[in-house]
């Protein structure tokens, strides 16, 4: 019954989740400590699991600046301080599911999707640039895309800029 109903509406603690429940007015569940915390990239990384470092942004302040103009063909996505240095989030926009992740002050965007096993990367770990899938453990760079665990592949990229407190991406 947990995978059909993980197939169904997602992780517990996946955007899916987060959705329903907002929509719901629940609140989240506290993390419990069974969630993929230790050891090595991939390591309990399986349905449901996840390393803290990807604990959900949903519901961050500040909101996206709305009086903001992105450059013609972006997309506002987040106020810039919404996301922690460190720290990657699911966002859905244009109806596409994008990771946008904070490495050191420096945004950048990826699908949402692992090429290798549709893993959703916004709920991976990231540590400098290299951001880890949650559900088997494939690395990938943040600053071009590269595969760490198959040389072969390589993540789609999105441009990114930060227009006043604005991080904006071009889909």
């Amino acid at each position: 019954m947990g995978l059909l109903r993980t197939l169904l509406i997602g992780r517990s603690s996946g955007l899916r989740s987060r959705i329903c429940q907002r929509l719901r007015g629940a609140k989240a569940p506290p993390a419990s400590p069974d969630r993929g915390t230790s050891g090595t990239p991939g390591e309990n990384a399986g349905w449901g699991a996840r390393p803290p470092a990807a604990e959900p942004a949903l519901g961050l302040s500040p909101e996206a600046p709305k009086d903001v103009t992105p450059p013609s063909g972006y997309e506002v996505v987040l106020h810039k301080d919404a996301l922690p240095a460190g720290r990657v989030v699911e966002i859905i926009i244009g109806g596409t599911a994008i990771a946008v992740a904070n490495v050191a002050g420096t945004f950048y965007a990826c699908t949402n999707t692992c090429p290798h096993a549709g893993g959703p990367l916004g709920e991976g770990s990231l540590q400098g640039s290299l951001l880890t899938c949650p559900y088997h453990g494939w690395i990938y760079d943040l600053i071009d895309g590269s595969c760490k665990t198959n040389p072969d592949i390589v993540l789609t990229m999105y441009d990114v800029v930060v227009e006043k407190d604005a991080v904006c991406v071009r889909i």
